[in-house]
């Protein structure tokens, strides 16, 4: 969740894309934006109509429970990857583990039950963590990975159960679905999907429903790195757009039941269902056509989708929430409108993850001077219009 858009990571680079201010994966988002991470997730975390915002003085924030009760934020100062989990009710935060090595190491989601999803140790490994338990690093079906890196964890389920990401084949990158049977658990290689002129097309699963049932991500496609892609939970893989070799993309975000995904396509952030398709979302008035659109969170069975407007290595982007009713909109635009102050200097810019229903918000303020923290907002949803 830390890079826009970008081409497909090269051998032993297992980095996220989603999103000018997150850390994945991603992840999300992640991607990601995000996630990243993993960027869905219902919105237990205050009582219903609560309005509020939070700050908190660490940098990258990560994703967010289902609920919206606990959020999985990263010190990007660490340099042993500190992971933090932060109680969006009590308002406090506690140290529970070390991702590794930041350069190569990120956590990328959590579930219900807390478990941590992640790229985790040298070499790097997709990793679940749980308290108690540690770290449960991913035994990889292959023999040979790439220059050492093996695999990574892009999201989790809302149970903690199941996994999905990105395994090495020697150096080909392939998505994956890990399912908890006991022990280490199941490891599977998901449908290899598209086509690559120079070979073997690149595949990464890089979010997954809170059922488990739905991943989405990314696979390889003609002339681009990336085309938005999905598997259903046999393992089979369809491309969203099997026509375009041209414009690259991918999914960042998808919603509990996988009915709904938010994505990118060159500059423009999509809306994806069975039913319509590839629908572009609505521009921020005041963006420009080249500044790309994240669509790190995706929440309310698809009424609501947040992220970021802008490059960050050009600027400094704008976080929007869409609804169909009214577009795209400034997030903060709505944060003043309902009465909540942002730090003077600071603006919000990101955001990773929302709570299923939409009701709490986890992302980034950047200051004039670059300086950045993580924000928790709380608002009921009616004041997106829904």
């Amino acid at each position: 969740m830390g890079v826009a858009l970008g081409l497909v990571a090269g051998c032993g680079d297992d980095s996220t894309t989603t999103g000018p201010s997150s850390s994945s994966s991603s992840a999300g988002g992640a991607g990601g934006a995000g996630g990243s991470g993993g960027a869905t997730s219902s919105g237990g975390g205050g009582a219903a109509g609560t309005t509020e915002i939070q700050i908190v003085d660490l940098g990258m924030p990560i994703d967010l429970t289902p609920d919206g009760s606990v959020a999985l934020i990263q010190d990007a100062t660490s340099f042993e990857g500190d992971v933090y989990f932060y109680d969006t009710a009590s308002q406090e935060k506690t140290l529970k583990t070390q991702v590794g090595d930041p350069s190569k190491d990120i956590s990328t989601g959590i579930s219900s039950t807390l478990r941590v999803s992640a790229i985790h140790g040298v070499p790097a490994l997709a990793g679940i963590f749980s308290d108690p338990g540690g770290w449960l690093d991913l035994t990889s079906p292959y023999p040979t990975n790439c220059d050492p890196d093996v695999s990574g964890a892009f999201d989790i389920s809302a149970d903690g159960k199941v996994a999905v990401g990105l395994l090495w084949n020697g150096c080909n990158a392939e998505a994956f679905r890990w399912s908890d049977t006991g022990g280490a658990g199941t490891v599977t290689p998901l449908e290899l999907i598209g086509d690559s002129p120079s070979g073997t097309p690149a595949n990464r699963a890089s979010v997954v429903s809170d059922d488990g049932k739905v991943a989405a991500g990314f696979a390889q496609h003609g002339n681009v790195d990336r085309s938005p892609a999905i598997w259903a939970e046999n393992g089979t893989g369809t491309l969203l757009d099997p026509t375009n070799t041209d414009t690259p993309g991918e999914i960042l975000s998808i919603t509990a039941d996988g009915a709904a995904l938010g994505g990118i396509t060159g500059y423009d952030g999509f809306r994806w269902t069975q039913a319509d398709g590839i629908v572009p979302l609505a521009r921020l008035e005041t963006s420009l056509p080249s500044d790309p659109t994240f669509t790190n969170a995706i929440a309310a069975h698809g009424e609501l989708i947040f992220g970021a407007v802008g490059d960050a290595f050009n600027g400094i982007p704008v976080a929007f929430v869409w609804t169909q009713a009214g577009g795209s909109k400034s997030l903060q635009d709505i944060a003043l409108a309902n009465g909540l102050m942002i730090p003077e200097g600071f603006s919000m810019t990101n955001v990773l993850a929302a709570s299923d229903d939409g009701s709490v918000v986890l992302g980034t303020l950047t200051s004039e001077n670059l300086e950045i923290k993580t924000f928790v907002l709380k608002l009921p949803v009616s004041a997106y219009g829904l």
